[in-house]
């Protein structure tokens, strides 16, 4: 089986996009949900994509591809650009903005933010997740960056163990009060790994 690793295209936006929606485990839905009528949630994480602006673009993305189809996809940047902006701000409603305020104003200063990363189910445990975390890790430190961060649910024991095994460390704990769209209790976990 051969695996090849690349930056994300325009053209790769709907796979990345739903890797994404995957990866977010409810969060994207709670956030985005009926936002703009007849717009799903994958529908808008897809136009974001898309329209190319930093840091949520396709080029900020390291899919995995095999036999010409995405399998994987990681997304990540400087962790200073994981923060509320104004154009959040003005885009989501106030009372799913401020259940998230504490998740996205918690970041490890000076670090790369792995933002997401996901693997189809059939092709997991195979090595790739932790190729693309690999390619990652290439990236920042070719950026100039010596720490890469990221946040996970705190329930989530599976994904802890594998980023433990990759030599991530948890740093702090955030507060996320559940709700019905995101299937996760005791908030999250933000961990670091030196690169």
């Amino acid at each position: 089986m051969h695996v090849n690793y690349k930056q994300g295209t325009q053209a790769d936006c709907q796979r990345i996009a739903e890797l994404d929606y995957i990866a977010s485990e409810g969060a994207v839905e709670y956030l985005f949900h009926d936002l703009i009528p007849d717009c799903s949630a994958l529908q808008l994480l897809y136009n974001g994509l898309k329209q190319d602006v930093y840091p949520h673009t396709f080029r900020s993305a390291i899919v995995a591809e095999l036999d010409e189809n995405i399998i994987g996809m990681a997304l990540s940047y400087p962790a200073h650009y994981h923060c509320i902006t104004d154009q959040l701000e003005n885009f989501l409603p106030a009372d799913r903005l401020e259940r998230f305020r504490e998740f996205y104003s918690s970041r490890v200063e000076g670090s790369y933010f792995l933002d997401a990363i996901c693997v189809d189910k059939p092709h997991q445990g195979l090595g790739i997740g932790q190729s693309l975390l690999h390619h990652i890790k290439e990236k920042a430190g070719n950026e100039g960056y010596s720490e890469l961060s990221l946040i996970v649910f705190a329930d989530n024991s599976r994904a802890i163990n594998f980023y433990e095994k990759q030599g991530f460390n948890a740093v702090k704990s955030i507060t996320l009060e559940p709700h019905p769209l995101i299937p996760h209790k005791d908030g999250c976990l933000i961990m670091r790994a030196e690169i």
